[in-house]
């Protein structure tokens, strides 16, 4: 859900921002080129980079007024005056800006023309996004609990069918609540689920969204908004605190690293992949299936290591394992095996840092011993990460390597993920516990 929740949302502010280029080169067309409203020409340079300054300007309110928030779920209606009031903010201080920057005044038409237009394409943009979330990604809610908050949450829900959620079961009764368990949460499968009373379950392997709705009865002169469902104060349990515009961050970093990379060592796996072939029968690559973010599969790529056959052996790989090939145990041991991985990165499965993926097998087995284990689904699976660096990879602690991950998920930033590359690297990629 996290990794959805964050597409949607970057998604939005894409054509958000490309509403308002549109806008402002149609009226520039309209002004300047056709032969409707001709005038001037030869202005072109001037503004476009005026187009710059704007995106940037509606970027900033767009983002001042919330609109951009999947956890504040409004009405459509809430969406269109929020739109409307960042886009006017927005065109009012650009107005003031272009005055000051330039001695060429700007077509008074233009401005209007790209105000009007930009204003209706932006409103018809939030009513067919309400339409979307109510009909082909509508959230599946479970509700848990009985009280007043969450009867009028219920309410909202059926109220507003815009807002794209829908009511899956609501386990209300008292006997209900008691006997509730995480299976059951299995068995009915929602996108989220919605507590208004004490946690009675652990939450710790869920992947799906966990909203609390508090108390705020003792509220008697207001309160702090957390969050904001359907109008309702919310806290959302174990996601974490990235924002959209990091994610955008930490994917261009990704592509940009792992292409350059890709590029530079292109000699290194046409030697690698020769080798593979050259000493042992079988495919250069061999592919296995992993978890990644939100618990969804996908293949993982790596130079095969192994006999034909032996690694798809379920098993742990032990020392002298009969199954590795002499050029397996080096590229192994150094983890040179783990290079095809930067495609894995560029396609977008996998991230240079982040918690190791791990094969489902294992993932059912460690899900049931470790409470913690299925958090570290909330951050996309990475090649390297802090468990990595710290000494936590190959035949350790299960345990050590999540806590690792979670202390990286909670506390992730570019910076620290600059600083896990360059211990990757400071350290070696030799692992004396990679067999």
């Amino acid at each position: 859900m996290a990794g959805r929740n964050r597409r949607f949302e970057i998604g939005i502010k894409t054509i958000d921002l490309v509403i308002i280029n549109i806008a402002w080169w149609v009226s520039y067309y309209l002004r300047f080129e056709s032969n409707i409203l001709s005038a001037q020409s030869g202005l072109l340079d001037l503004y476009l980079k005026f187009s710059v300054l704007l995106t940037f300007l509606n970027y900033y309110y767009f983002r001042r007024e919330g609109i951009y928030s999947s956890r504040s779920l409004t009405t459509v209606f809430q969406d269109i005056f929020s739109a409307i009031k960042a886009n006017t903010f927005a065109f009012l201080l650009f107005i003031v800006c272009s005055y000051f920057l330039s001695g060429h005044k700007l077509s008074r038409l233009f401005i209007l023309n790209h105000y009007l237009l930009s204003t209706f394409m932006l409103i018809m943009f939030k009513i067919y996004v309400r339409k979307l979330r109510r009909f082909r990604i509508a959230k599946e809610c479970l509700l848990v609990g009985n009280s007043k908050q969450i009867q009028d949450y219920a309410e909202k829900i059926s109220n507003h069918p815009e807002l794209g959620l829908k009511i899956k079961k609501w386990i209300k009764s008292d006997e209900e609540i008691a006997a509730f368990t995480t299976k059951d949460v299995e068995e009915i499968n929602p996108d989220t689920i919605v507590f208004a009373d004490k946690l009675r379950i652990d939450i710790s392997n869920l992947l799906i969204e966990v909203i609390v709705l508090p108390d705020l009865s003792h509220a008697l002169v207001g309160y702090q908004v957390v969050d904001l469902m359907a109008g309702t104060p919310a806290i959302i349990i174990n996601e974490p605190d990235i924002k959209s515009r990091s994610v955008i961050i930490k994917r261009a970093f990704d592509l940009i690293l792992c292409t350059v990379g890709v590029i530079l060592i292109s000699p290194l796996l046409i030697l690698i992949a020769l080798l593979v072939k050259l000493t042992s029968k079988g495919p250069v690559l061999y592919s296995q299936v992993r978890m990644g973010l939100d618990g969804k599969e996908f293949k993982m790529y790596k130079f095969r290591s192994m006999t034909v056959g032996g690694a798809n052996k379920e098993t742990w790989t032990v020392k002298d394992d009969p199954r590795v090939t002499k050029i397996g145990k080096f590229i192994r041991k150094t983890s040179l095996d783990e290079l095809p991985q930067l495609f894995n990165v560029i396609l977008g499965d996998m991230s240079l840092v982040g918690p190791r993926p791990e094969r489902p097998m294992y993932v059912n087995q460690f899900k049931e011993s470790i409470p913690t284990y299925m958090l570290r689904h909330k951050m996309k699976a990475g090649i390297t990460g802090w468990a990595q660096i710290n000494g936590w990879r190959g035949d350790t602690s299960i345990e050590k390597r999540i806590e690792c991950d979670l202390y990286y998920i909670k506390n992730w930033s570019i910076s620290m993920d600059l600083w896990i590359i360059f211990m990757t690297f400071w350290k070696g990629f030799i692992n004396k516990n990679a067999y």
